[in-house]
């Protein structure tokens, strides 16, 4: 693995998305003023998916009338899986709708105050929640940073359908190197737990849903390389179409979220 070869230093550094921009507040911000004036405008029903406090979504219908009504996105927010809320992935609403989607985004809870397990398998019973609802075909899934890894992690069950397509977001797909930096006192894994729940080794167990893998120019090289590797993974295993794969020019970590409100962007799944 690559990312033996860095210092402690160096390695840390690789994940901190916040290395690369001049402020990430500014960023973490604007997702929730966005969010919050998304909410006032449009209609978005707070659902409750589960026992837990922190198990519910946001979801908002498209009432355009026409064949997209049956068309939802789901979006699941990243943070390091220490932070934010499904309140900030509502600021995409407004975009996702003038494209004619209803668009849903799923709260989970936050490390350390629950064990990443637990992350994972709320976003997987999110999804079931709003599979009552929506046929999978109609889902796409779109999941940014920490978010695409529980996407990951919910189309690599063996028990998920085929979704319409899936779009991960500069994700984290193998975790063993988390293991070695700070983010791991709040996640706290080991080098066993790490694997178990990389998606990056699962993928032989996931159904052929259409893959979109994209990334900012300004990341790390470490986030670049888990796209990428993660990209190759999905596309090797027999009977999965190949992956899309897309860099975003100029674009970083975090406002790269703003690309997947174009037309150009959500249609790649299933280009």
């Amino acid at each position: 693995m690559t990312w033996h070869r860095y210092s402690t230093t160096d390695l840390e550094r690789e994940y901190t998305p916040a290395s690369r921009v001049e402020n990430i507040q500014t960023y973490l911000d604007e997702y929730a003023r966005a969010g919050q004036i998304s909410r006032q405008k449009i209609s978005h029903a707070k659902l409750k998916y589960g026992p837990h406090d922190d198990a519910w979504l946001w979801l908002a219908k498209n009432a355009t009338p026409n064949e997209l009504n049956k068309k939802l996105i789901i979006f699941v927010h990243g943070g390091f899986w220490r932070r934010l809320s499904a309140d900030d992935g509502t600021f995409l609403t407004p975009g996702w709708h003038d494209l004619g989607f209803s668009a849903a985004s799923i709260n989970y809870s936050l490390c350390p105050n629950e064990p990443l397990e637990t992350l994972v398998k709320q976003t997987s019973q999110a999804i079931d929640y709003l599979l009552q609802s929506y046929e999978p075909q109609n889902i796409t899934l779109i999941g940014h940073s920490a978010g695409a890894h529980l996407v990951a992690m919910k189309l690599c069950n063996p028990k998920s359908p085929k979704f319409g397509g899936a779009i991960m977001v500069s994700g984290i797909f193998d975790l063993e190197p988390i293991v070695n930096t700070s983010v791991n006192d709040a996640v706290r894994l080991n080098e066993q737990s790490a694997r178990q729940l990389s998606p990056i080794n699962l993928v032989a167990n996931a159904a052929n849903t259409p893959m979109t893998i994209v990334w900012g120019e300004n990341e790390t090289d470490e986030f670049k390389r888990q796209s990428r590797e993660f990209a190759t993974a999905w596309s090797s295993i027999r009977d999965h179409s190949a992956t899309t794969q897309k860099e975003f020019k100029s674009r970083n970590h975090f406002d790269i979220l703003h690309e997947l409100t174009s037309r150009d962007v959500i249609d790649l799944p299933s280009a």
